[in-house]
């Protein structure tokens, strides 16, 4: 070897129980790059995609309208205008709201909810309270709406003579008038079956002989209140002696009387002939 000639190291050889080292291959960095950016790029539109996605589809809010102190019919039609699902909860009694106004709603207005979220409302269902009206000297028929449309029941009739009011109509009534009662309290009613029939006196024989009979009949089933009319026909003519209305089951009776031998006395339920018989 020539002095100032450089030398080549010459490679060590391996050591017992040693693998020679192996070159890794080297790559090239640009590609690795790209391919992150692509991955980077799809996850950021895929993010952006899911969000409008669930913006898209996701239920709208609202804000639940001020429906307390309104009409039950027109809270309703409003929230549903609204896009909610309006039902009425329940009713109770109030003092303050009449009978059908809104009291109360659940969630409570002005709360911002989903839309199709259902509104629970509470309904007044007026005054427990109810002042009895006066029905009398009206008709039975008047009277007892009259009575129904101040949210009282329709107690016990008792039919009773009277000279001056027409039969059928009310002489009184009990609770009387004016007096403050529950709500379904029971009114009862006496009821005029007109002038109490009088007997004329026989002066001599030649006036004809006056008859008596009892006459008795159960109200067959039907209506609630049937009209019953007892009739006399006589030498005086036809005349009514009674008239009531009455319920199914209900036994009238009464005492009844005519004059001459070819008087007769009929009743009448709900304007039909029932019954017929001589004295």
């Amino acid at each position: 070897m020539t002095a100032g000639t450089p030398t080549t190291p010459q490679p060590r050889p391996p050591q017992a129980g040693m693998w020679p080292a192996r070159r890794l291959p080297q790559r090239r960095l640009l590609p690795q790059v790209i391919e992150l950016a692509a991955i980077i790029a799809f996850l950021l539109v895929t993010y952006h995609g899911l969000l409008w996605y669930w913006e898209w589809t996701a239920p709208k809010e609202t804000a639940i309208p001020e429906v307390v102190g309104m009409n039950e019919r027109e809270a309703l039609r409003v929230l549903s205008s609204a896009g909610l699902r309006p039902e009425v909860a329940g009713r109770k009694a109030s003092e303050d709201a009449p009978s059908g106004e809104v009291v109360s709603a659940e969630p409570p207005p002005g709360r911002q909810v989903k839309v199709g979220r259902k509104v629970r409302l509470v309904v007044s269902s007026g005054s427990r309270w109810a002042f009895v009206p006066d029905v009398r000297e009206m008709s039975v028929d008047r009277a007892r709406a009259l009575l129904t449309q101040e949210n009282l029941e329709i107690g016990k009739q008792l039919a009773k003579f009277h000279e001056s009011i027409p039969v059928g109509y009310v002489i009184t009534h009990n609770p009387p008038p004016d007096k403050k009662v529950p709500c379904g309290t029971a009114v009862d009613l006496v009821v005029s079956k007109g002038p109490a029939p009088t007997a004329e006196p026989i002066e001599d024989e030649r006036r004809p002989a006056v008859r008596t009979t009892r006459v008795e009949y159960d109200i067959p089933p039907g209506a609630s209140l049937q009209e019953v009319r007892i009739v006399v026909e006589d030498r005086r003519g036809e005349r009514t002696i009674y008239r009531d209305f009455r319920r199914p089951g209900e036994r009238v009776s009464e005492t009844v009387t005519g004059e001459g031998p070819d008087a007769v006395v009929r009743v009448y339920v709900s304007g039909v002939l029932a019954e017929e018989k001589p004295f």
